[in-house]
């Protein structure tokens, strides 16, 4: 999740943890009758674990919206992003198993809760359009973590993302010829682990999930 503000800061939750988590529990069921009583014992140890990880990111975003005064948060639509996509088993199997539309229902729930708006914008284009000169081109975003503008905008491609989502949301544009609303948005990554459930193994200690 990336999350920029118009103070010039912006944050970004990696999903480090949540992959861990995913890819343990894929490994336990793989060795498992789908549908038996231990499978739906680990696909519930899953789902627990996945939703911890995402109420503390979470709360952890909206309790920083509250202390800037925020109102209102507006996130990308993503309404049918895995509907006949096929970008091959390995890279399908991790679209599959992002809980995007989980974390949205969680921002709505906890923001209802704090005063504090969701909702939801098309993000059509808005993760290869460069913020500070407003041209869709794909070729900018060099790898999923940078986004280069020849025009010398340099900014974390996610980042460069939520920017253009705010634009679009509030209707405002950077002026011409600037570097965009936010010059040189100023970066704070977090990385939130998993610290309960876990699977015993047959023999010897625990195994953790993360």
């Amino acid at each position: 999740m990336a999350a920029a503000f118009d103070d010039g800061s912006a944050f970004l939750y990696s999903g480090w943890g949540l992959k861990a988590v995913r890819r343990y529990w894929q490994k336990v069921r793989a060795n498992l009758k789908r549908g038996s009583r231990r499978w739906r014992e680990v696909a519930h140890r899953e789902r627990a674990q996945v939703n911890d990880l995402l109420h503390q990111a979470a709360s952890h975003f909206l309790r920083e919206c509250a202390s800037r005064g925020v109102g209102e948060v507006v996130v990308g639509d993503l309404s049918g992003i895995r509907e006949d996509l096929n970008y091959g088993k390995a890279l399908n199997q991790r679209l599959h198993a992002w809980p995007y539309r989980k974390l949205v229902e969680v921002l709505r729930y906890k923001g209802a809760l704090m005063g504090i708006k969701v909702y939801e914008v098309e993000e059509r284009k808005t993760s290869v359009t460069c913020h500070a000169c407003g041209k869709a081109l794909p070729s900018n975003r060099k790898h999923r973590g940078l986004y280069t503008c020849p025009y010398g905008w340099k900014a974390q491609a996610d980042v460069n993302g939520a920017l253009n989502i705010y634009e679009r949301a509030f209707q405002v544009s950077p002026v011409k010829g600037s570097r965009g609303r936010v010059a040189r948005p100023v970066v704070r990554s977090f990385r939130l682990g998993w610290h309960g459930v876990h699977e015993p193994k047959r023999k010897g200690s625990l195994l953790r999930a993360s």
